[in-house]
This record gives structure tokens, sequence and C-alpha cells, in this order.
């Protein structure tokens, strides 16, 4: 069977395996420098809280700023835009770490050895969403659901990083997987805090907080990493103090790495990667829609989610962590303005340049340093306007927030997805499957009088019910209920549906019409269909219905006359009345 598409609304629009030939149609020098410029800022960025995710994933911090090189040149070769700017993210990073406790992966060394796996199934994942176009799945996802997993996380990456802060271990082997378990382990750890780290951890905040609150346009980050990294210079090499510090980054650390499922088998790579590839999708398009907006354009979702893809694919091979959408990166991205694509190539190169000129000098940046960033980031990304509004704008809201949040406080946060999402679509398809109808009959003066419970009805011979909204099935038990009982009024001779605003027709709207057709016809009364569009009739004559109601009554929409259709069916339908009455009746969705 051939199926055709509207090729021109972008859930249709192929994907391009070279978008970058058509952005450098008409490249100028001020493009190049507005990129350049671009690339620059992102970079300076992106290495200092590049390390700070592969922290909270619980990998070298060395993967994190690889894992940007890699995201920023494969970007460059399939974005189509400059809205999201691929590299390790916050939220992506705290969700490797929870899918790293469920799968047992409790060292290091464990972690580096599956990730490969997962990085590679993500991949797959994504690339699969965008050929087959089912990145408006997404669009059916309640945003509460990503507030709530942030929201989270934001907790769990705090309480997780008391640890790096204060320089303590978990005793006695403690390996906490929820975030109710890292906050019993931290309260009985806690009392192995080291000084000296809680001094640097002083000393940092004290230099980073005036940095971000009064120096906005200042990289704070990097500046207190370097000051930061003096003082920890100065106090190993000249008075001796053992103090908790990064790993030096070298281009030698740089190594192939290969997938191995006999190590973390395919389902388990799987289950992981799942959850991850709805989060980060939904990050990464959240953040290009709202960018894109501001320019008055539109994200090609498809494509933008092949790059990812394939970023995640080119990041399995290359000693890196997940690659998702940053916001601050993409936000700096478009502040800077960024013309092409083209910016992540000099966003890649500068990175290279502060690796080698600073990796061997970050073995002085304490680990507290880092944790107290990645501390604050998270008490940042917990916005209590916006729970306020999740928890008192309507119920599903409310729920979908709630589920979402309080399975990942008592669980991982892969099952925080899955519930969140689950519970999302559940409300989403309540709202849709739940008709309301609303009677209406013509008064003595011509106009339309609503009838209510305790109204009489007229003594209608014909019934006109408007249809409008869903009719798909899971909307079937409750037009059958709506239908059925309409159809029972004693008088009634001639059941008119009005389908003008009727959507999503589909077998079981046919097989409900088809009973409530035969129903009627034994009772001999008449079923007619008016204002039937294009969509609703092919479904009617590809199914036959068309033949079994008969074509004398079922009346076509005029779209250059829109009551036309009405008319036609109801002077068709004199001539099985005796009284001439007219009762009408409308279904609309239920209002939450």
């Amino acid at each position: 069977m051939k199926f055709s598409f509207n090729k021109q609304h972008e859930n249709w629009k192929p994907v391009s395996l070279l978008p970058l030939v058509a952005q450098m149609k008409g490249y100028s020098t001020s493009k190049l420098g507005d990129d350049l410029r671009a690339g620059f800022n992102v970079a300076v960025l992106s290495f200092p809280v590049n390390m700070a995710y592969a922290l909270v994933a619980g990998l070298p911090i060395s993967f994190g700023i690889f894992s940007g090189i890699i995201a920023s040149l494969i970007g460059l070769i399939f974005c189509r835009s400059v809205y999201i700017t691929f590299g390790p993210s916050n939220a992506t990073a705290v969700m490797l770490l929870s899918s790293f406790a469920a799968g047992g992966l409790l060292t290091e060394t464990a972690r580096i050895e599956a990730l490969p796996n997962i990085l590679l199934m993500v991949g797959i994942f994504m690339i699969a969403m965008s050929v087959f176009k089912l990145t408006f799945f997404i669009s059916y996802i309640s945003r509460m659901v990503i507030i709530g997993h942030i929201t989270s996380s934001a907790l769990l990456i705090f309480v997780n990083q008391m640890r790096n802060l204060l320089g303590f271990s978990y005793a006695n082997g403690l390996h906490p997987i929820t975030l109710i378990d890292t906050i019993c382990a931290t309260a009985v750890s806690i009392k192995d805090t080291k000084i000296e780290s809680l001094i640097i951890a002083i000393a940092t905040l004290a230099i980073f907080f005036p940095l971000k609150k009064f120096a906005k346009k200042l990289p704070a980050e990097g500046i207190t990493l370097i000051l930061v990294g003096i003082v920890c210079y100065v106090c190993v090499e000249f008075f001796g103090i053992n103090i908790d510090r990064l790993s030096t980054v070298t281009v030698d650390s740089w190594n192939f790495t290969v997938p191995d499922f006999s190590i973390f088998g395919i389902k388990e790579s799987a289950s992981c990667a799942l959850a991850i590839t709805l989060l980060a999708t939904i990050e990464a398009f959240s953040i290009g829609k709202s960018l894109a907006s501001q320019r008055a354009d539109r994200l090609d979702t498809n494509q933008e989610m092949f790059a990812l893809g394939m970023a995640n694919v080119g990041c399995a091979f290359g000693s890196s962590t997940l690659a998702s959408g940053s916001l601050t990166r993409s936000t700096l991205a478009i502040n800077s303005n960024a013309q092409t694509s083209l910016f992540n190539l000099f966003t890649a190169i500068f990175t290279i340049i502060a690796v080698l000129l600073f990796g061997g000098a970050v073995e002085y940046v304490p680990k507290s340093t880092l944790a107290l960033i990645v501390v604050y980031t998270s008490v940042t990304l917990i916005k209590p306007a916006i729970i306020k509004i999740a928890l008192k704008s309507t119920w599903s809201d409310a729920i979908v927030f709630t589920t979402t949040f309080l399975t990942g406080v008592c669980s991982t946060l892969d099952n925080a997805i899955f519930a969140g999402v689950a519970v999302s679509i559940l409300c989403f398809l309540r709202k849709a499957s739940e008709p309301e109808v609303i009677e209406y009959a013509i008064g003595d003066d011509g106009e339309l009088e609503k009838i209510g419970n305790k109204t009489a009805r007229s003594e209608a011979e014909v019934s006109i019910v408007h249809v409008e909204g869903n009719m798909f099935f899971g909307a079937s038990d409750v037009i059958q209920n709506q239908i059925r009982r309409i159809s029972a009024e004693p008088n009634m001779k001639v059941l008119i549906l009005k389908l003008r605003n009727a959507i999503n027709f589909d077998a079981t709207s046919v097989l409900d019409i088809e009973e409530l057709n035969r129903r009627l016809k034994k009772s001999n009364r008449t079923l007619m269909m008016c204002e039937v569009r294009e969509p609703i009739m092919k479904v009617l004559k590809k199914s036959g219905l068309y033949n079994q109601i008969g074509a004398d009554n079922i009346f076509e929409n005029d779209e250059d006359n829109p009551t036309l259709s009405a008319a036609r069916a109801i002077k068709s339908a004199q001539k099985y009345i005796t009284k001439g009455g007219v009762s009408i009746y409308a279904s609309a969705p239920v209002e939450k």
C-alpha cells in the first residue's frame, strides 16, 4: 500500500546527511566572525562545566571534556541549526549516575566499561526516532515530567556531591542508589569530613558567588578554578598540605573505546539507554524550540535528533560521556550571535587548545571546588515558582509532577522518567476521550435553548448530534453511551450526525456507527451524516460503511458554504417526520 505524506510538515522533513553545505551558501566574513566569537565563548564555558558534569556521572573528568569536543565536531556535520549546542548536561549526567547505580556498576572501572554500550544504544534509539519520524511523540509528554525529574535530580546532585565537597567517603562500603539512600549514607559518613576540603569549599564560595552575582558576563566557573587552583598549588607544593584533587587531563588519555556487550549486556544497556534517550530528547527539544522562537524560526526536530544520535555514537567510541543539549551553552551560542553550525568547529578547536595548555594544571583543582560549582548549579535548577504552577494549574499537571518527583526520590531516575511519561500519556488520553453532551432544542422564538437534566425534552422526531473532537478508539465507550441515550428517544425517527468538527475517525469509529445504523434500522428509523469532511469520507468508503448507510443519507461538507450540508440533511429528513420538531445535541471536549 502506498502512503503519501505532507513533506513540508516538519515531522516529515527528510534527514540530510550534509546540511552544512546548504548553510555555507552565501557565507561571509561577518558570519565567520560571529561563529568564531560564539565558538570561543562556548569553549570557555564548556571546559570547566564539562568536567563538572563528568564528576556528577561518576566518571573521569576527561570524559566530559572529550565528549564536548566529539559532540561539537559531529554537531558541525549533521546539525541544520544553531539552536542546540551538544555536550554533557547536568540532567543527563545525574541520570547516567542513577543508571549506573541501578545496573550495579559501583566502581569507576565498571562504569567506564559499560558506558560505550549505553551510549551506542542511546545513539541507535535517537537515529531510529529521526529516520522513522517519531519525534512527534515528544509532543505528548507533559513538560511536568521534566520539571519533576529535574527537581528530584537537583536534590540528588546536591546530596551526592557532599562527599566531594567535604572530602569524605561513604562508610562501610555503602553504595546508595536512590535519593533517600544517598541521604542516609551521607548522614552516616559526614562525620569523616576533612577540614582541608571544608576550608577549600569556603574559599571557593567566597570567590565564585561574588563573580556570579556581580560579574555575570565573566566566566565565573573558569576564573574560580584558576584562582583556587593557584591557591591549591601553593598549599601543596610549598606547604605539603594534602588536598583531594582532580586528575590531569591530557590528549594521551583520549583513547579509542569499543562497546563490548559481553561486559554489560544488550538488554541492560537498552534499558538504561531508553530512559536516557527520552530525557535527552525532551531536554534538547525544549531548549531548541525555545531559542528558535526567539529568532521567529522553527526547529528541525528530526535533523537535530539525528545529529544528537550520531554524536552519542561518536562518543561511544571516544572515551566520552553522554551528549545532550545544554541550556547554558545553547543560550550562550545564540547570545553570541552564532550564524551556522560551523561555530561548533571553533568550539572544538578552542577546547583542544585549552586541553593542551591547561590540561596538566587541572591536577591542582580541588575536588571540593568543582563539587561546589556543581552544587550551586543544581540548586539553581530548582524553580519554586514553576513548581507552584505545576501543582496549582490542573489536577493532571499536579499528578504528573508529583508522580515523577516522588518516583525520583524513592527510586531510580530512569524509573521516574518512565513513570512520568506513562502518567502524562494516560492523562492526555483521558482528556482526549471524554466528550460531553450538551443538548439544545429550538424554542418558539426560533432560538436554541439549552436543555438541562431537569428540563423536559421536546418531542422531536429529528435529532442532530454535533460530534466535536476525538472519535478515536479511546473515546468509543463515551460516544457509544451518548448516542445510545439520544437514539433511545421514543419519538425520534431520524438521527443526523454532524461531523464537521470530528477528528481522528478510525476503525473503532466505523464499528460504532455501523452498530448504531443497524440498531436504528431494526426499529424503522434512519441514520444520516452531514458535514462529512474528506478524511472521514475516505474512511467511510474504504470500510464499506458508506454503502451500508446509503449515498442518499451522507452529505459531504461544503467548505464554501458550511451550513449547506446540514440544510440538505434536514431537508432530506423531512420525508420521515410528521411533526417537524428538531432537537440539537452538541458534543464537546470536557474542560479540565
